[in-house]
């Protein structure tokens, strides 16, 4: 066979087998996995979000009608005016300097804020304890007191989203008496916090350059410490801020502010003291406020 005639035979079985190369390549076995592509929720998935809504990976709670008044861009202290004048209160997290950094001055004059960045991205909290619901604000822009709580607009609104508030744990009522209830919210911590509302309102001292004055926020149960009472051996004592039971009696006066709310205050010296509010709710009484500020 001369090489020409080899060269015709060959010819087809190379480019048969180049076929099948081709084919291997652009289909698997089937032995082997398919390919891994990003998984595409359905419609049904995809939870209806307002534009301006921060995207999360949970069902978003529907909107309040306070909602229909924010846009994407708009002024981040028009947006503050409004949420307070409608009985939102920013919620506090006391984990703003550490997350801040530095000496986190925003904490002070901003206590809604959760986060800030070196480059101008902040994230705000408020809670409204009556509608079970709380939202937080994604901000863009200096972070500054002019234009956030001032007149300012340079700081915009990037994202918000609201979410229902933790509710209480369902457990057993210590007791409907109010003075036996306290004994044993104040003996045991575990009882309380069982029995602190999700969200407490409390009064903080605001001190800067204006001088020092009262401001109400609230605070979440799991971060809320200002209880300072503790009964045992048949009375009452005052904590610390490092946790030490007084070995002296704190004598406590109980108002009944009305059927379903008592003010529980006491006083250590001219200067000091505190008080709690506790209601009524569904059966059994939780602590809802701490409503006196902190002596500077």
């Amino acid at each position: 066979m001369n090489i020409r005639t080899q060269a015709c035979l060959l010819f087809p079985l190379i480019l048969l087998a180049a076929c099948e190369q081709a084919t291997s390549a652009a289909s698997p076995a089937k032995d082997s996995a398919p390919a891994m592509v990003p998984a595409q929720a359905t419609p049904a998935a995809v939870a209806p979000i307002q534009s301006g809504a921060a995207p999360s990976a949970s069902v978003p709670t529907a909107e309040p009608d306070i909602a229909k008044s924010f846009q994407k861009d708009m002024a981040y202290s028009d947006l503050r005016k409004k949420l307070l004048a409608e009985s939102w209160l920013p919620l506090r997290d006391p984990k703003c300097w550490e997350n801040v950094g530095g000496k986190a001055e925003v904490c002070n004059y901003l206590p809604e804020v959760e986060s800030c960045s070196a480059d101008g991205y902040c994230k705000m909290r408020f809670a409204h304890r009556e509608l079970g619901l709380r939202i937080q604000v994604g901000t863009y822009g200096p972070y500054n007191q002019e234009n956030t709580v001032g007149s300012g607009s340079a700081t915009s609104v990037r994202f918000w989203s609201f979410r229902k508030l933790d509710t209480a744990a369902a457990a057993a009522c210590p007791s409907r008496d109010f003075d036996q209830f306290l004994s044993k919210f104040a003996s045991d911590t575990s009882l309380a916090r069982t029995f602190t509302a999700p969200v407490v309102k409390v009064v903080e001292l605001l001190s800067d350059g204006e001088g020092d004055r009262p401001r109400p926020v609230y605070m979440q149960a799991a971060d809320y410490s200002g209880f300072k009472v503790r009964y045992a051996d048949g009375g009452f004592h005052y904590v610390d801020g490092e946790g030490a039971v007084d070995a002296s009696p704190l004598r406590l006066k109980v108002s009944k502010e009305s059927q379903d709310k008592r003010l529980v205050r006491y006083g250590l010296n001219m200067s000091e003291g505190n008080s709690y509010r506790f209601e009524n709710t569904n059966g059994c009484w939780l602590l809802t406020e701490d409503p006196e500020a902190p002596a500077p």
